[in-house]
């Protein structure tokens, strides 16, 4: 397994001048904290560079290659339940292609219609996920969705989303951390997803019940039931990191795993680099 960091873990660096990190800037601090891959979610073009996306995706492939930096995957938004998303993604799909990305993940969506189960719409992602994907294909590269946006985030969910869209170039990105937004024990739903993984999220989360507190402390944010988490360094956390990593040893997955970082509070840097160390532990 290697390691990789996306730029989202970034979000709270700020460079000498105190200003948020660029993406050269994010890639040269992966590649100094001693990560393998950096994963882009999205991407930003510094300011003052005369560029459209597409020519700054190639700069960003020529810039991590010239610092031997790999590139993990390329991380998009997306909602199909809103009309014409599968042709979006595929705009981002091109520009995965000129940033060197052999992976894309996309989201599924983030809403519920009313009287609708996310069973009675599987149907419909997976059609819409197909179309995506089967393009991804001709460019040389998979697709993936992510335990991710409170609906389409338990285990049982985006397994059998998977099995519908029953394409080889379509699995999942499982981040061991994010089931708890949908109060599920990280371990036990790692067990049932990991078998459909291409990519893999590494997070860690602090936790408060709805019976210990009604107003948890700042931070923290609810779950789908009303439970309070909170991000933290790798390992601060209750999310079973190192039973999940064994998980996925035991289905052979040999990918990458990327940390993601989103605590609120300590000094970032220092939280991602403990994170780092506790990360290659469990390896």
């Amino acid at each position: 397994m290697k390691t990789s960091i996306n730029t989202y873990s970034f979000s709270r660096f700020r460079n000498s001048e105190g200003n948020p990190l660029t993406m050269p800037e994010m890639a040269d601090t992966a590649k100094e904290m001693g990560f393998d891959a950096i994963e882009f979610v999205g991407l930003a073009i510094p300011e003052g560079m005369n560029t459209d996306i597409k020519g700054f995706a190639k700069y960003m492939r020529d810039y991590c290659k010239n610092i031997g930096l790999s590139i993990s995957a390329y991380t998009v938004g997306a909602d199909f339940l809103v009309p014409g998303v599968a042709d979006r993604l595929k705009a981002e799909v091109d520009i995965a292609e000129a940033l060197g990305a052999k992976l894309m993940r996309h989201d599924i969506t983030f809403g519920q219609p009313e009287g609708k189960t996310y069973f009675d719409l599987i149907p419909e992602f997976a059609k819409e996920a197909n179309t995506v994907t089967e393009y991804a294909a001709a460019k040389g590269i998979r697709t993936c969705t992510e335990n991710h946006g409170y609906f389409s985030q338990d285990s049982d969910r985006v397994v059998a989303l998977c099995k519908a869209v029953n394409n080889k170039n379509f699995g999942l990105l499982v981040d061991f951390g994010n089931f708890m937004c949908a109060d599920q024990i990280s371990g036990e739903a790692v067990k049932e997803a990991a078998p459909y993984a291409i990519h893999v999220h590494a997070k860690d989360f602090k936790y408060i019940s709805k019976e210990e507190s009604k107003d948890p402390p700042a931070g923290y944010f609810n779950t789908r039931a009303g439970n309070h988490i909170m991000g933290c360094a790798l390992g601060d956390g209750v999310v079973n990191v190192r039973e999940c990593v064994k998980i996925m040893k035991s289905v052979n997955y040999d990918g990458y795993i990327t940390l993601e970082f989103e605590g609120p509070f300590g000094d970032p840097k220092e939280e991602v680099k403990k994170g780092l160390k506790f990360l290659k532990s469990c390896f």
